[in-house]
């Protein structure tokens, strides 16, 4: 069925190709069944794909419920991979009814999330008989058997208190120790060790891994006296290419076809990596599964070896030749002050709450070496693809507007000023521009150094601006973060607005109404001077930021303060910039006079925005962040509002599906379903538009007519985490009113994280479990992140 389709005039016989050569004008026929081939192809199309939606692999979404009534199961509503999933092991999972594997399966299936399952009376304890002592459940004295020591929990015995890695699983879906019966009803999120509850561990943060990046060097230190095993000198690096704290992830290693089945297990959990487990010759500490090296040649990137764990550190070769490293758990915070016991020459020691290493190693020549080649691959966690994350994406457009697109590709390790030069000479290009970064580092971007860029007054002070003749596209290539660390903030403007005669100002206003820059899939961070935006000025037809991070800032240092706001991630005035030449702004008014310059931001993490209404907003899946969480005072923080006046100004006329915002809001007119406003909301024209499936934080909002809606106090909003940079930042908490969590737009969850179906999947978990559990067992659903 994948062969190449035959067209229609090729089929016909070679005695009426060559009677349609000889007619006057030839080719009639040729041209008169071109004109059906597409309709043809249609119906050709058509044909196989009814081929295909015989099959639950390939079939069409729509195809999925009516196979699966035909096996008779229960039709269900929410992520499509799920549904597809579900189906397909219909069959597999009735065999296996009953069976805890069948369980962890069923959960994978309906979730995508890590999924573990335990019966929870075997963590019961019980009284023994003096004359009757069972500590290894009736066997041999356990002590006497060779895979038993002082560090194995035996049933019924003490706990280990003599071994860290054993006591880091205490309380989690791997705790091995015995417990006493928790006679209270079950409740979500909570372990209750009894004889009818079985515990379903789910992890549903997503992990994603940075693939060679640079850390942060923070130097080498030469010890003396050191003995003659230990480190000469010790080198410390930063994992976060900002220098902030990263939690750092195990990646997830599904293998739901093991036999016998097991969907996740202790060390492949995608969750946060446990310090105790990291460490090397300990009774039970297993670094492998977490971290590995690999050496590579600096001089040829491919030669870079890629493992499935979460941590993988890529050594320069000739320095470290095939050595054998050894890895330690350990609290770096306070790391100037060196180690206790000191590090031994070739052993790591790991922080994963914070994202710090210190290796040590023999000489100088060796700490220099780590601090030019060292190229790390870290994994973090997040709710989900909301922000710059490493994700898959799909192939860059090839054309735009109807114009081909001249695609440059930049790699920091190749060309350290690539993305500089790709933007030389943006005036005097012709074709829409599209740069794709195939790294994960750190850009430095100063685009006064840009060639080609227009100088104009912002005030009394000169401004770069990059002038663009066509679209602008920069984008991440797919698996790839990287970071654009700007020295002033970006202002876009067009190349030439004037023309010199009507002939040629009709033409400009053709170009300038396609004229699109587009951000897709960057971290964007910023200007060191107080109050500069990281988007300064859009005088285009429209700017697009796409799956991209605008730093809000408000991250958590390492000392566990919060750091203070970021900048304005976008400040947008009401002249569009031109300040200096009238005329030019006189003719970018006229020709967006009933078009305003659009603004769109889609599945992105942004600072504060400010923005005066002769400007239109768009906002899909997104966190705007002012660094206020619930219940804080945000009389004087603003979200959203005017770049001119913000207390007493009105931002732009909204458009919003499915965003969180904490701070206050204020626009112009607005139109939403599925937000989350944290803090108040005004809008200046209540009479228009409509808000739906919305909460309200109930703080003297001024609101349009509202449906389906709640607010505060009535309904209680609470996140996992509401700071910046932590893996569930954003995330609802189970405590959060269900009207939040389930009564949004499609019944789904309010807020940013609308799409991820989090509410269709705990339902579906609901809905099959009284299907598949074993009469007396008790599921009980516990979240691990």
């Amino acid at each position: 069925m994948s062969a190449t389709r035959v067209p229609l005039y090729a089929r016909l016989p070679e005695i009426y190709k060559i009677r349609d050569e000889e007619q006057t004008p030839p080719g009639q026929l040729q041209a008169y069944l071109a004109l059906v081939e597409q309709v043809f192809g249609y119906v050709h199309e058509n044909v196989e794909s009814l081929y295909h939606d015989l099959f639950i692999e390939f079939c069409d979404d729509w195809v999925v419920p009516y196979i699966g009534d035909l096996l008779g199961t229960t039709a269900l509503k929410g992520d499509p991979w799920t549904l597809r999933a579900d189906v397909a092991d219909t069959i597999p999972l009735r065999r296996r009814k009953g069976t805890l594997g069948a369980i962890e399966r069923l959960a994978f299936d309906l979730t995508r999330w890590g999924a573990h399952c335990v019966e929870l009376r075997e963590n019961l304890s019980w009284h023994q008989h003096l004359n009757h002592q069972r500590p290894d459940a009736g066997g041999a004295p356990p002590y006497s058997l060779p895979s038993i020591n002082l560090n194995t929990v035996v049933r019924g015995g003490y706990a280990t208190l003599r071994s860290p890695a054993m006591l880091s699983l205490l309380g989690t879906p791997f705790d091995s120790y015995a417990h006493y019966p928790d006679l209270k009803p079950p409740a979500f999120g909570n372990i209750r060790y009894n004889l009818p509850n079985l515990g379903i561990f789910l992890w549903r943060l997503a992990a994603y891994s940075l693939r060679t990046t640079l850390p942060i060097v923070r130097g080498g230190v030469a010890i003396a006296g050191a003995a003659a095993d230990e480190a000469k000198n010790v080198s410390g690096f930063t994992l976060d290419p900002l220098s902030r704290p990263v939690r750092l992830f195990n990646t997830p290693r599904y293998d739901p076809d093991r036999q016998p089945p097991v969907v996740t297990l202790v060390d492949e959990a995608p969750g946060p990596m446990p310090p105790a487990r990291l460490t090397t010759g300990s009774a039970v500490g297993n670094p492998d599964p977490y971290v590995s090296f690999s050496t590579y040649n600096p001089a040829d990137l491919t030669t870079v070896l890629f493992t499935d764990v979460g941590l993988q550190f890529h050594l320069p070769q000739v320095t470290f030749p095939n050595d054998i490293w050894k890895v330690r758990g350990a609290n770096l915070c306070a790391w100037e002050g060196g180690l206790r016991p000191p590090l031994k020459n070739r052993e790591v020691a790991v922080d994963p709450v914070i994202g710090r290493v210190l290796f040590g190693v023999n000489s100088a020549a060796e700490a220099v070496a780590l601090d030019d080649f060292l190229s790390v691959t870290y994994t973090e966690g997040a709710i989900g693809p909301i922000g710059a994350h490493p994700v898959s994406r799909p192939a860059p457009p090839t054309t735009w507007k109807d114009e081909v697109v001249n695609k440059v590709t930049v790699d920091l390790r190749t060309n350290p000023n690539g993305l500089r030069d790709a933007l030389n000479n943006l005036p005097a290009r012709n074709q829409p521009l599209l740069i794709e970064i195939e790294d994960s580092l750190t850009h430095d971007l100063d685009i006064a150094a840009v060639a080609g860029v227009v100088t104009e007054l912002d005030g009394v002070t000169s401004r770069p601006n990059l002038a663009l003749n066509r679209t602008l596209i920069i984008r991440a290539a797919s698996g790839c973060r990287p970071v654009i660390r700007l020295a002033n903030p970006l202002r876009f403007r067009p190349a030439n607005v004037v023309g010199a005669s009507p002939a040629q100002q009709d033409t400009l206003d053709a170009v300038m109404r396609n004229l699109t820059v587009r951000l897709e899939g960057l971290f964007i961070t910023g200007t060191s001077a107080v109050g500069e935006p990281l988007i300064a000025r859009a005088a285009l037809s429209s700017l697009e930021i796409l799956d991209c991070t605008l730093d809000p800032g408000g991250f958590q240092n390492y000392d566990g303060t919060r750091a203070a706001p970021a900048s304005p991630a976008i400040r947008l005035s009401a002249s569009y910039g031109f300040t200096t030449d009238p005329a030019e702004e006189a003719a970018f008014e006229k020709l967006v006079f009933n078009r305003a310059p659009a603004v769109i931001v889609q599945r992105t993490i942004s600072g504060v925005i400010l923005m005066d209404p002769r400007y239109t907003l768009s906002l899909s899946d997104s966190i705007i962040d002012a660094c206020k969480g619930v219940g804080a005072d945000s009389s004087a923080s603003f979200a959203l509002s005017a770049a001119a006046d913000p207390v007493n100004g009105w931002g732009p006329p909204a458009d919003i599906r499915n965003i969180t915002v904490f701070g206050r809001v204020r626009v112009e007119s607005i139109n939403a379903r599925g937000g989350i406003w944290v803090h108040r909301l005004e809008v200046l024209n209540n009479q228009k538009g409509c808000i739906k499936f919305s909460y309200f934080s109930g703080e003297k909002d001024r609101l349009p007519l509202n449906f389906a809606c709640v607010s505060a106090p009535d309904a209680r909003l609470e996140f996992t985490s509401e700071i910046f940079g932590q893996p569930a930042y954003g995330q609802l908490d189970s405590a959060t009113d269900f009207r939040i969590r389930e009564r949004g737009p499609n019944d789904e969850a309010m807020g940013a994280g609308n799409f991820l179906f989090e509410a269709h999947k705990w339902h579906n978990l609901q809905v099959r479990f009284r299907e598949f559990m074993p009469v007396g067992v008790r599921p009980l659903l516990i979240p691990v992140t």
